[in-house]
């Protein structure tokens, strides 16, 4: 498969990966299996396999180990998007950022403002303020991943908007890197970045500080991004197989779970590929990718009630489908509050020329 994407692409990619964050992100908290993304331990690994083999159990173990992967995927595009939205632009940089802020932030004030009221009525506006105020406003401003002990906001998920808009920071200097040394310029920049997280993760855990709430963590998908929107990429099977072998070792040995995210994002795109087709007539799926940014800043809310009934494996699958079914009602009408107004002149004339893969919309896990 070539690499290229077009916005229904891009939208269908993001309902598959926003699908697999939503049943993650239900699932690790009513299993007692623990991905290894944040931190690794190869015992996690057999847990998972003994919840693997019982058919009542299957699904949720699936979700609960892997399904954080799909964070790579919105990484991965988010990158790709912005290579060919912005990649010729002379916006300057303030004005770049003042758009992403724009895009993000009007949806995402409103629902950590309906999240702060919730939690007010259950703590009182005085507690919560003391206990969350800070990590909240390090979170607006984007900081809060690089504070001690506040990489994980009261709402797990939240942790990517930092990360995105740190992205959005560098995104300048990435581009005219690769613009004067080519692609593998980012090849080195993604080896440097993975020496400099080897090294200074273990002494930054003490702070409670992990690079891979930061770009600097997650500078080899972002690097396969750029270089997928500017080069010539082709995925096929000799690439797939290897890219599946690496994810399983990966899962259980730490010397190759550094490869997992590569690995995991290829065999996607892979898979992609043979099922291309197929998928893009979900229109489901597509609506659902759409949706994503809402889906993102809703699910660790939505979630909540249904956890507590989530007490027997079928209760699990029930309330996991349930739980997904009202965050995606509340976000399609969050999509249309923030997304149905009319575009300028000048927005329309922007996307018409700029490029066939859509607008990237960037979501996490917790």
């Amino acid at each position: 498969m070539l690499v290229q994407l077009d916005k229904k692409d891009t939208a269908v990619l993001k309902g598959l990966a926003i699908s697999a964050i939503v049943f993650h992100n239900f699932f690790h908290l009513v299993v007692p299996i623990h991905e290894n993304e944040f931190s690794f331990d190869a015992g996690r690994f057999q847990v998972f396999l003994q919840y693997l083999v019982h058919p009542a159990t299957a699904i949720q173990a699936l979700f609960a180990f892997y399904g954080h992967f799909g964070v790579q995927i919105f990484i991965f595009l988010s990158a790709y998007g912005l290579t060919k939205t912005y990649w010729d632009g002379s916006e300057p940089w303030f004005s770049f950022m003042c758009s992403r802020i724009k895009k993000l932030y009007p949806m995402f004030g409103l629902v950590v403002l309906l999240w702060a009221l919730l939690a007010s009525m259950q703590m009182g506006p005085v507690d919560l303020i003391k206990q969350s105020g800070l990590e909240i406003v390090l979170m607006l401003a984007g900081f809060s991943t690089i504070f001690p002990g506040m990489g994980l906001p009261p709402v797990g998920p939240w942790w990517f908007i930092p990360f995105i808009m740190q992205f959005y920071l560098i995104w300048p200097l990435l581009r005219k890197l690769t613009k004067r040394f080519g692609w593998a310029s980012l090849v080195v920049l993604s080896v440097i970045c993975f020496i400099a997280t080897y090294f200074l993760n273990p002494i930054l855990a003490h702070w409670s500080i992990t690079l891979a709430f930061t770009p600097i963590g997650r500078m080899r998908v972002i690097c396969l991004g750029i270089i997928a929107a500017r080069y010539p990429i082709r995925i096929n099977a000799f690439l797939a197989i290897p890219a599946f072998a690496i994810m399983i070792l990966g899962s259980e040995m730490h010397s190759w779970a550094h490869l997992s995210s590569l690995a995991i994002v290829t065999l996607a795109l892979w898979v992609y590929g043979k099922l291309r087709p197929l998928l893009r007539e979900f229109r489901s799926l597509e609506k659902i990718g759409n949706y994503s940014l809402a889906i993102f800043l809703l699910n660790g809310i939505v979630r909540v009630p249904f956890l507590t009934m989530a007490t027997t494996p079928l209760l699990q699958l029930v309330m996991a489908i349930a739980s997904a079914a009202v965050t995606l009602a509340i976000s399609a009408f969050f999509h249309y509050l923030f997304e149905s107004r009319p575009a300028s002149s000048a927005a329309v004339a922007r996307v018409r020329v700029a490029w066939r893969s859509g607008e990237p919309l960037d979501v996490p896990t917790d």
